[in-house]
C-alpha cells in the first residue's frame, strides 16, 4: 500500500482542481503514475530535463516552421548570426560582418570552427548551405526568403560574400539559418540531416527514440567552450496539468513559455523552483480567413475587433504578464509606431455589422447576427482564451463555436486554410520584414511554397504589398517610415485581431543555475547555464 500524500502535496492537488482540472479521478490517476506521494522524485544526475508542450516539426532548420523546431535547431545548427534581446544582429559562427556595398554583404568566420562530426566548417559549407536552401529539389519552405540573393561567393576559407540582385536589408535576418556540412546541404543530404542532424552548435544530437523524447549532449568544439550542462533531455508533455506536476515533483528542471500564468503562483511558492520573466516579443492574435464568407468583409473584421476587450484578459487570465497589442511589432522594436488598440466599442461593432448586412434579427439575447468557428490548440491557456473570446463575441450577437485540437492537427488546419478563425502566437518578432512574411500576397500558404507561407488568412492587398516591398529595399531610417505606413494601413485592413505581446516566462529548478530567459523565448541560454554544485555528477 502506498503511504498517504503529504499535506503540502494535498494542498497542491486541491489548488490544481481550482484552476480547471476536469476530473479529480483523472488527476489522481496522473499523480499515481508519477508517484506523487509526498517525497520528491530523484531527477537524472547527469543533466537536466526540459519540458515542451509539442514536438518539434523538424530539427532541420531548413524545414522547421514551429517555434520548438526552430529553438531546438538553434542549439544544434546555429547560423552566422543571431538576434539579441533588443532584436539587433550579433555574430555567432561569424566573427564579424559588414556591408561592402548596398548589394554585397561580407562575413568572416571565427577561426577553427568544426562540425559535430569533427570536420572543419569553412566558407564552402556556408555557400553550400545557402545554395541548397535555394535548390527547388530540397523543397525548403524558406526558399522564397532568398529571392533577392543572386549568388554566394567564397573569398577564402574564412570569408564569404553574399551578392544581392538589389538592395534588400531584411536578408540579414535570413542569414541566421543553420549552417550545415556541404555534403548534407543538398537534396541528397536531407534524409540524413533529418534523422541525425549535424551542425556546429553548443549541443550535438545524441538520440530521438520518438517524437516525444530528444537528448542532446555538449559539443566540446563549440567556439565559446563546451557547455557545462552534461546532458539535455527534452520531453514533450502535451497536458499542462502533467507539466505542472512534473515540475512540482522535481522531475523537470526547465519550462519556457509553456505554462499558463494561472499556475505560476503555486510554482513560485515551491522552494525548489524559480519563476523568471522579462518582457517578450511574442505576438498573440486571432487569425481570420479572408478567402470567403463574412470575414472577407473588412467591416465584419473591424466589428469583431471592437467586440474584443483585451485588458481584462491580460489582467485576469495572464496575470499581467503581457502588454495589449495594437499590431505585430512590440513597443521596444525600432520600427514600432503607436497605433490605436482596437478599443472595445460594442455600439461601433453593431453599426459595422449592420452596414455589412448582418443586422440583429430579434434584439439582444436572441438569434445571432452570424455564426463563426474558432480553432485553438488544447493548451489550457489558449483554450480558456478562446472561451473568453466566445463570450465577448456573443455579447455583440456573434455566435462562435470553439474547437480545441491537438497541436499538430490544429497547426496543419491553419497551414491549409481549414478555419474561419484561430488563435496563435508568433513566438518572437525580430525583423520587421516579418510583416511581409505574414501579410504579403505572395506568402499565402499553398503548394508552391509547400504550405509554409505565414499569410495564413490569405490577405491580398496591392497597396500593402508595395509598401512592404519598398521598405525591404531602403536604408534603416527610411525603412522605419515605410513600415510605419504599412502598420497604419494594416490597422485599417484588420487581417488579424491583435491581442497582446506576452512576457517570456521560464520556470527553473534550483538544480539549474545561470539560465536567464530570452525575450524571444529561445533555448540558447542553456549554453551558458550549469548544474548547481550539489546536483553536479
Amino acid at each position: 500500500m502506498k503511504p498517504p500524500a503529504a499535506p503540502g502535496v494535498l494542498r497542491r492537488l486541491r489548488w490544481l482542481w481550482t484552476i480547471g482540472v476536469s476530473s479529480i479521478l483523472g488527476l489522481l490517476g496522473v499523480s499515481g503514475v508519477l508517484g506523487l506521494t509526498g517525497c520528491k522524485a530523484e531527477p537524472p544526475a547527469d543533466g537536466i530535463t526540459v519540458l515542451l508542450e509539442a514536438p518539434p516539426d523538424s530539427l532541420d532548420d531548413r524545414f522547421a516552421l514551429t517555434a520548438n523546431g526552430q529553438r531546438l535547431a538553434a542549439l544544434i545548427t546555429p547560423g552566422l548570426l543571431a538576434f539579441d534581446d533588443t532584436s539587433q544582429p550579433v555574430p555567432v559562427l561569424a566573427e564579424s560582418f559588414r556591408d561592402v556595398s548596398p548589394t554585397v554583404m561580407e562575413f568572416t568566420l571565427r577561426p577553427g570552427l568544426t562540425f559535430h562530426d569533427g570536420t572543419a566548417l569553412t566558407a564552402e559549407d556556408v555557400k553550400a548551405t545557402y545554395d541548397g536552401m535555394r535548390d527547388a529539389r530540397v523543397r525548403s519552405p524558406r526558399v522564397e526568403r532568398y529571392a533577392a540573393l543572386e549568388r554566394v561567393e567564397v573569398v577564402d576559407a574564412r570569408t564569404v560574400r553574399f551578392h544581392l540582385k538589389h538592395p534588400y536589408a531584411p536578408l540579414v535576418a535570413e542569414l541566421s539559418a543553420g549552417i550545415l556540412p556541404a555534403e548534407r546541404a543538398g537534396p541528397e543530404g536531407v534524409t540524413a540531416q533529418g534523422e541525425h542532424p549535424v551542425g556546429a552548435g553548443p549541443f550535438r544530437f545524441e538520440s530521438q527514440p520518438d517524437e516525444e523524447h530528444l537528448t542532446l549532449v555538449p559539443f566540446p568544439g563549440w567556439y565559446a567552450g563546451a557547455p557545462a550542462l552534461p546532458r539535455l533531455r527534452f520531453r514533450v508533455v502535451r497536458d499542462e496539468t502533467t507539466r505542472v506536476l512534473e515540475l512540482l515533483k522535481g522531475r523537470a528542471d526547465l519550462a519556457v513559455n509553456v505554462l499558463s500564468p494561472a499556475v505560476l503562483p503555486v510554482l513560485r511558492r515551491e522552494p525548489h523552483l524559480r519563476v523568471l520573466s522579462r518582457p517578450g516579443t511574442g505576438f498573440t492574435y486571432v487569425g481570420l480567413n479572408l478567402r470567403e464568407g463574412p470575414l472577407a468583409d473588412a467591416r465584419v473584421r473591424k466589428a469583431l475587433c471592437h467586440l474584443v476587450d483585451v485588458k481584462p484578459v491580460v489582467e485576469h487570465k495572464l496575470h499581467g504578464l503581457a502588454r495589449p497589442a495594437g499590431g505585430m511589432l512590440p513597443r521596444a522594436h525600432w520600427a514600432w509606431i503607436p497605433l490605436p488598440e482596437c478599443q472595445y466599442a460594442p455600439d461601433e461593432a453593431a453599426r459595422l455589422l449592420d452596414a455589412a448586412g448582418y443586422p440583429d434579427p430579434d434584439g439582444p439575447g436572441g438569434e445571432p447576427r452570424l455564426t463563426l468557428s474558432l480553432k485553438t490548440s488544447t493548451d489550457r491557456l489558449r483554450r480558456s482564451v478562446g472561451l473568453v473570446l466566445k463570450e465577448q463575441f456573443s455579447r455583440g450577437g456573434v455566435r462562435v463555436e470553439v474547437r480545441s485540437l491537438e497541436f499538430g492537427t490544429f497547426f496543419e488546419d491553419v497551414r491549409r486554410g481549414r478555419f474561419e478563425m484561430f488563435t496563435l502566437k508568433f513566438a518572437s518578432v525580430m525583423e520587421p520584414d516579418l510583416l511581409r512574411g505574414a501579410f504579403h500576397s505572395a506568402n499565402v500558404p499553398g503548394p508552391e511554397n509547400h504550405w509554409g507561407g505565414f499569410n495564413r488568412g490569405a490577405l491580398r492587398d496591392t497597396v500593402l504589398d508595395a509598401l512592404l516591398e519598398e521598405a525591404a529595399r531602403l536604408p534603416r531610417e527610411e525603412r522605419r517610415r515605410r513600415y510605419g505606413e504599412a502598420q497604419a494601413w494594416l490597422s485599417e485592413l484588420t487581417p488579424v485581431l491583435p491581442l497582446w505581446h506576452e512576457d517570456s516566462v521560464a520556470v527553473v529548478s534550483t538544480r539549474l543555475e545561470g539560465f536567464e530567459p530570452s525575450a524571444h523565448g529561445l533555448l540558447t541560454p542553456l549554453a551558458r547555464a550549469r548544474l548547481a554544485p550539489e546536483s553536479a555528477p
